[in-house]
């Protein structure tokens, strides 16, 4: 009897996998993630909330695909599996999902981080973000239009264009 009891738990050992899972992601803080945005370079910052969630408010950078459209099919967005990918969704659930069918793809660096709700750094809309890319002045970096018009105004007619300006590309 014992020896049955011995062969059935040395049966069930052996079918248990050794190692690591083959679907795995890592989730670290926002803090965290904060960290790496600043010392990465090649990595993709992925949303995957709904396209209007996204237009409403993302974090700066990043894509957005819909975690109801990541599945077993290849991703086009997202074409090197071995590249670094941040994963946010509102709250945290659709990017524990989202980060759990990537890997299940075959992608060896995804990183989840939870929600945006409680993201401490910069959140733009879609149109704030055009509008920061068709800026050739970064007039968002500057605190006021004096000292924006005193290093880009004899790109303006006057005072007024180069304030105008400065106001509708993200200066505050």
């Amino acid at each position: 009897m014992k020896q049955m009891i011995l062969c059935v738990l040395l049966a069930a050992l052996l079918l248990v996998p050794v190692g690591r899972s083959e679907h795995c992601y890592r989730q670290i803080t926002q803090e965290e993630a904060q960290r790496l945005l600043k010392e990465e370079a090649d990595y993709i910052l992925l949303d995957v909330r709904t396209g209007e969630e996204y237009d409403e408010g993302h974090i700066p950078g990043a894509i957005n695909i819909d975690n109801e459209n990541i599945g077993t099919d290849e991703l086009s967005e997202l074409p090197d599996r071995d590249q670094l990918i941040l994963v946010y969704c509102r709250s945290g659930r659709r990017s524990k999902q989202a980060a759990e069918k990537l890997a299940a793809l075959g992608y060896t660096r995804v990183v989840e981080f939870g929600g945006i709700m409680t993201w401490p750094g910069e959140v733009v809309s879609t149109a704030e973000e055009e509008l920061w890319l068709d800026d050739p002045f970064e007039a968002r970096e500057y605190g006021d239009p004096e000292d924006f018009y005193e290093d880009w105004g004899d790109n303006f007619d006057d005072y007024d264009e180069a304030e105008e300006y400065y106001y509708e590309h993200g200066g505050w």
